[in-house]
């Protein structure tokens, strides 16, 4: 039998010979042995980062089977614009990251060795003008490696938080301190809290988080009230919001220990709700007094509807000019009353935008032309509504 003389070349040489050949050549050679598996890659990315590569793409599947792969020279790259990463493990370089030139930031299902923080603030505070950043994180994996994370940038405009995480991980505390953020998107479980600092140039923010739980546990409600009240203050100067039903809720059991900021600069929102969270939206309508445009994407309630509105916020009667209700049932007592309610209380409501959708809890779905005219022969109090 002919020994595999090939194989048994130094690593070194393998890998010269991988890059001699076409890459569609070198990706095949991945079949011939475990051994050559991946080393036309180890060295195809290193090369690509040395020959001046502006923007890098790469994403694996399984990066128990890629262990290493990530190039050290990737941290020192005097051309990198843009860095996606998805799926691949990171080690903490010994030395200072240096990335002068990249602006974006893709962080996804990342794998950290034990001092997994480090490297990612290290990637941060390496990029000295860094404007687009996103992290988003499945794997249960690095919990030990990442209990707190700072991030803070003086350049930084637009940042993505998703973690999408059970229930039994431990909780991970995310500081965020950008004063240049224009927008922020943090979506998380339960087990994520939120930290912000220097967030006055907030423009947009999309929330979808119960800020460490879905109640306040008596055990830890002085802690979860601050966070709650902190984070809050420090989005208060932000212009237009997009709001979860699970955030209102929180928001809500918050209210009843102290007063919720008042959000004088926000003129734009889009929430979502049920029938039977209707109050709660009504409560956090009354912290935006300058609010004109407002977006709602109501919820069909498995439990009996219980419609009772009574107060009218301010801003409904003094700043709203345009009301989109989106997911209305056509034969439906919320949606009915509901559009009545602001029909009749906004005084200066010019635009008013209806979007139905059938349900298999209406008794009848009825004609579009006769749900139309049921709504639009309501009383308007705002003779230029449109």
């Amino acid at each position: 039998m002919r020994n595999d003389i090939i194989s048994e070349l130094p690593e070194s040489l393998i890998t010269q010979i991988l890059l001699w050949l076409p890459t569609k050549d070198s990706i095949k050679t991945s079949v011939l042995s475990t051994r050559w598996r991946n080393l036309w890659l180890n060295e195809w990315i290193a090369t690509a980062v040395d020959s001046g590569i502006q923007h890098l793409d790469f994403e694996t599947k399984n990066p128990l089977l890629l262990k290493d792969l990530m190039p050290m020279n990737i941290y020192k790259s005097k051309t990198l614009v843009s860095l996606k990463l998805v799926c691949v493990e990171l080690e903490n370089p010994k030395f200072v990251v240096s990335l002068p030139c990249l602006k974006i930031l893709h962080l996804e299902k990342i794998w950290y060795c034990y001092d997994g923080p480090l490297v990612v603030e290290k990637l941060i505070s390496g990029c000295p003008v860094l404007e687009d950043l996103t992290m988003v994180r499945i794997h249960d994996a690095d919990i030990q490696a990442l209990p707190l994370l700072h991030v803070r940038s003086l350049t930084l405009k637009i940042f993505r938080l998703m973690f999408n995480l059970e229930m039994t991980t431990r909780p991970i505390l995310v500081e965020i301190d950008a004063p240049k953020l224009k927008y922020l998107s943090f979506k998380a479980r339960q087990s994520d809290k939120i930290m912000v600092k220097n967030l006055s140039s907030l423009f947009k923010i999309d929330l979808d988080t119960d800020f460490g739980g879905s109640s306040l546990e008596p055990h830890d409600l002085r802690k979860r009230r601050d966070i709650i009240r902190d984070v809050l203050t420090g989005i208060s100067s932000v212009r237009h919001m997009i709001i979860s039903q699970r955030t209102l809720e929180v928001i809500h059991g918050y209210s009843k220990l102290g007063p919720i900021p008042k959000f004088h600069h926000l003129t734009h929102l889009k929430a979502a709700f049920s029938s039977t969270s209707l109050q709660l939206l009504l409560a956090f309508l009354e912290s935006c007094p300058n609010l004109k445009n407002l977006i709602l994407d109501l919820s069909v309630s498995t439990e009996p509807e219980r419609i009772d509105i009574t107060n009218v916020p301010r801003c409904i009667t003094t700043t709203l000019e345009c009301i989109e209700i989106n997911k209305l049932i056509r034969k439906g007592e919320t949606g009915i009353k509901l559009v009545q309610y602001f029909l009749e209380n906004s005084p200066i409501l010019k635009k008013a935008k209806l979007s139905f959708t059938d349900s298999p809890m209406s008794m009848t779905n009825l004609p579009l032309d006769r749900v139309f005219k049921m709504y639009l022969t309501s009383r308007k109090r705002s003779r230029r509504c449109q």
